[in-house]
């Protein structure tokens, strides 16, 4: 396993793992935000399976899913389905050969590096863990992100 296929399943593990942390804690936690008018916690979560999504239809041309306003457990679960399944594209991806891939943004046709497309969905996604544990913590509530780091995900 190269480094990028170990950040991808490394990333695919966590998200797994992170969401299983917050369905533990009160339903309350998804209005949370770190101030007012900006992103909270259930719309962050949403940015992941979106963001995912979009990584997966750039490298695969498959389209996209609709919005999951996420405001409770439930829709915590379905966002996790979501995230898993494109998460899985993401992994296979990350296997092939580096090489660019061109798809449609908004603004026309684009292209990009596999590679480029790959590490930044492991740097998105952890940029915004790191701002639902912050977040979490202004509250009163613990995600200690260190228990799902790459040590943890090779030592399993």
């Amino acid at each position: 396993m190269n480094g990028l296929e170990k950040s991808i399943a490394h990333m695919a593990w966590s998200n797994i793992k992170i969401f299983e942390e917050l369905v533990k804690l009160p339903e309350s936690i998804y209005s949370l935000a770190a101030n007012k008018g900006e992103w909270n916690i259930g719309r962050l979560i949403y940015h992941f399976v979106e963001a995912s999504e979009w990584y997966s239809y750039c490298l695969t041309q498959i389209p996209w899913g609709e919005p999951i306003e996420v405001s409770n457990h439930s829709k915590l679960n379905q966002s996790l389905d979501r995230l898993h399944k494109s998460d899985l594209i993401l992994i296979e991806q990350s296997k092939l050969s580096d090489g660019w891939v061109s798809y449609k943004d908004e603004h026309g046709e684009a292209n990009s590096e596999r590679s480029t497309i790959l590490a930044q969905a492991v740097t998105h996604t952890a940029e915004h863990k790191g701002q639902i544990s912050t977040i979490l913590k202004v509250h009163g509530y613990d995600l200690n992100l260190d228990l799902f780091d790459v040590w943890g995900f090779t030592n399993q």
